[in-house]
C-alpha cells in the first residue's frame, strides 16, 4: 500500500523526541556533515553558490528559504506521482547528488537512494537524524512543525559552515523563514484551543504529524494502520471496522492519500463524501504550484479550517463523539448491517 515504514511507532514518544534533537542540533551535533577536518570539502565549497541537492522538493523549497541567492538547489522528487519509496534515480540523478556540496535528505528509510554512495566529502544533512527517526517509524517528517524547526536551523548552521563570508544572510534568512512559519503555527495553536473532539482517520498515515499538531486524534482501526504500516492487505475486518466508522459518523475528517488510491481506499472516499465527511488529499511531495513548504501546509491547514468550521455551524454535517463511541461498540443495529453487507 505504498507504506514502507511503520506510522505509529513514534506516537507516544514523537514530541519528546523531536524536542531532545532540536536541542542536539542548536547544540551543533544534531546532523551528519563531512568531516571539518577534510581540505578537499573545504576547497570545494569555499566560494560562489552552494550546490544543494534535496531528494524531496518539500525540504529543497526550505533549503532554497535558508540558502537565498547564496545556495542553487534542485530538488530530484519533485512530482506528486511519483513514490519515494520505489524511486529509482537516473544516472543524471546520480550525478547531480555526487557533485553537490550539500545534499539535503528526508531519511528514516524513506529515501536511501539518496544518499547511497556519496563522495566523502558530500555533506549530508539529514531529517531523520536530526530528530532521531530511525528505520521503522513515521517517515514523514516535513509535516512535523519540530522537524522543520529542526531542520531550518540545521541547514543554516551547515551553509553558515561551508560559507561563512554569507552567515549574516542565512541568518536573515532564517528569522524571515521563522517569522512566516511562525505565524502558521499561531494560527494552528488557536485552531487546536477553538475545536474540541478533533478526530480523522486516515487511508495512509502520510500527514500523521500534521493532524496531531492541530489537534485531531487519530481513530484510524489499529488492524487496518498495522496492516498499511507493514504493506500488507487489510483483512477484511479491518476493511469493515473502518467503512463502519465512516458511516457512523466515528470520525470528522478523512485523510486520503491520492498517490496511494486503490479500490479500498476508494470506497472509504466513496463513503466519507455520501455522509458528507470532509475529505482532506493529501500527496507525499510538494504539488507544484505551491512556493514552499509553508505555503502547502498552510493550504492544507486552510482547508482543514474551512471543513471543520462549517461542520461547527452545521449540526446535519458533524459528527460526534457519541456516535463514534457507537460506531466501535459493533452492536447498532447499523453496525450489524454494515457487517451483513460485507459478508
Amino acid at each position: 500500500m505504498g507504506i514502507r515504514t511503520s506510522s505509529y511507532r513514534l506516537r507516544a514518544a514523537a514530541a519528546s523526541l523531536v524536542a531532545l534533537a532540536l536541542a542536539a542540533t542548536l547544540a551543533g551535533c544534531g546532523h551528519v556533515v563531512a568531516d571539518d577536518a577534510s581540505p578537499t570539502a573545504s576547497a570545494s565549497a569555499s566560494s560562489g553558490p552552494l550546490t544543494v541537492v534535496a531528494s524531496l522538493n518539500q525540504w529543497g523549497s526550505l533549503a532554497a528559504q535558508i540558502g537565498g541567492d547564496d545556495a542553487k538547489v534542485t530538488s530530484i522528487l519533485s512530482s506528486t506521482t511519483a513514490d519515494a519509496h520505489d524511486f529509482e534515480p537516473t544516472a543524471k540523478d546520480v550525478k547531480t547528488l555526487h557533485a553537490a556540496d550539500v545534499v539535503v535528505v528526508n531519511g528514516a528509510g524513506y529515501d536511501d537512494w539518496a544518499s547511497k554512495n556519496l563522495p566523502s566529502t558530500t555533506t549530508v544533512v539529514s531529517a531523520a537524524d536530526i530528530v532521531g527517526a530511525m528505520d521503522g517509524d513515521n517517515p514523514h517528517l516535513w509535516f512535523s512543525r519540530d522537524a522543520r524547526y529542526a531542520m531550518a536551523d540545521a541547514l543554516r548552521e551547515t551553509f553558515a559552515r561551508l560559507r561563512g563570508q554569507d552567515a549574516k544572510s542565512f541568518d536573515a534568512n532564517l528569522e524571515t523563514w521563522k517569522k512566516k512559519e511562525d505565524a502558521l503555527e499561531k494560527r494552528i495553536e488557536a485552531f487546536g484551543k477553538e475545536h474540541d473532539d478533533l478526530t480523522y482517520a486516515a487511508t495512509e498515515s502520510v500527514a500523521y504529524y500534521l493532524m496531531n499538531d492541530m489537534g485531531f486524534e487519530d481513530k484510524t482501526p489499529a488492524g487496518y494502520a498495522r496492516a498499511m504500516a507493514s504493506e500488507a492487505e487489510p483483512a477484511a475486518a479491518d476493511v469493515r471496522d473502518f467503512r463502519r466508522l465512516l458511516s457512523d459518523d466515528g470520525v470528522r475528517l478523512l485523510v486520503n492519500n491520492p498517490q496511494e488510491q486503490n479500490e479500498t481506499t476508494q470506497g472509504f472516499v466513496d463513503i466519507a463524501r455520501k455522509e458528507k465527511m470532509p475529505v482532506l488529499d493529501v500527496t507525499e511531495q510538494m504539488p507544484p504550484d505551491y512556493a514552499d513548504l509553508t505555503a502547502w501546509i498552510g493550504a492544507l491547514f486552510d482547508a482543514v479550517e474551512q471543513d471543520m468550521d462549517t461542520c461547527r455551524d452545521s449540526a446535519k454535517d458533524c459528527p460526534t463523539d457519541e456516535s463514534g463511541d457507537a460506531a466501535n461498540d459493533g452492536n447498532t443495529e447499523q453496525d450489524r448491517a454494515v457487517n451483513e453487507g460485507d459478508d
